[in-house]
């Protein structure tokens, strides 16, 4: 069996499970939608921290062509997919500890199947690390699902939006960056290329990716504000390739962020004014432009 099979399989078994969830309960679809991205994004800061940073493990679904791109392929399956499906799941449809201690069981096999196979492989991590992990995660996104049911406190839903918003900026600036190499941000401090860069553009998509969640969140539809963090944006981008910290193939392609930086606050702009519960509330105190 290919490598790529398992890792395409659990993903598309979590799509699945996540659509089937969603067409299930469509009267909170959004906010299952939102929790799961929610998830996801801290997902990818615990992954950068352990996986990146600190070299935990690898991943070999033997898809792509440079080997560190590969493996954070299979850590997207995991981080993006198959963990958090798995917790909003647990979390939607309140599981008994059974149960839960049944889904983490399942992935502790899994974890030592794959090691088995050699399909992933520990460099310092155990096993047991995942476990904990877990658990640690399934009660902390059990708390925060009923912060959200019971209360819109602003700084709650920012922070959600915030890390919902950074899954899907991460993954798209991983494809720009790493894959097309339409631009490159090296930290300069990791001897593989492909681990330096990946290191140093997730630095700066989270720094983009708090300015969208401001004007998103707080400027909502006003394209004053909009236009004016895109060109702050920039602006520092303009520094940042005069310093050699951003580099870019050609002359055009210094417009590929701000062109990123306007599409994901228009996407942004246009899920919060329908699917957000503050929105309204926000309108109605004059803390939103619309």
């Amino acid at each position: 069996m290919a490598n790529w099979v398992p890792f395409v399989f659990l993903s598309l078994f979590s799509i699945f499970v996540l659509s089937f969830i969603v067409i299930k309960n469509q009267h909170i679809s959004a906010r299952i939608i939102l929790f799961w991205l929610f998830i996801s994004g801290l997902a990818y800061v615990f992954e950068y921290v352990i996986f990146v940073l600190f070299n935990s493990y690898t991943y070999h679904p033997h898809i792509l062509s440079n080997n560190y791109n590969d493996s954070v392929l299979g850590s997207i399956s995991s981080q993006a997919f198959s963990v958090p499906v798995a917790i909003t799941y647990i979390v939607l449809y309140r599981l008994s500890t059974m149960r839960i201690a049944l889904i983490i069981g399942v992935f502790f096999l899994i974890e030592t199947w794959f090691l088995y196979t050699n399909l992933y492989e520990h460099h310092w991590w155990h096993s047991y690390y995942t476990t904990f992990f877990l658990v640690v995660s399934v009660i902390l996104a059990k708390t925060w699902w009923r912060i959200l049911e019971e209360s819109s406190n602003h700084y709650v839903q920012f922070i959600t939006l915030f890390f919902a918003l950074s899954t899907v900026t991460l993954s798209f600036a991983w494809i720009l960056s790493s894959l097309l190499e339409l631009y490159i941000i090296p930290l300069n401090h990791f001897s593989n290329p492909s681990r330096d860069l990946i290191a140093g553009n997730v630095i700066y998509i989270w720094f983009t990716t708090y300015f969208y969640s401001l004007v998103i969140f707080f400027r909502n539809g006003d394209w004053t504000y909009s236009l004016g963090s895109i060109l702050f944006l920039f602006t520092v981008e303009l520094y940042m390739i005069q310093e050699g910290v951003l580099l870019v193939e050609g002359p055009l392609m210094i417009f590929v962020l701000p062109l990123f930086h306007l599409f994901m606050i228009s996407v942004g702009n246009r899920y919060y004014q329908r699917r957000f519960d503050t929105y309204v509330e926000m309108k109605q105190k004059g803390l939103s432009s619309r």
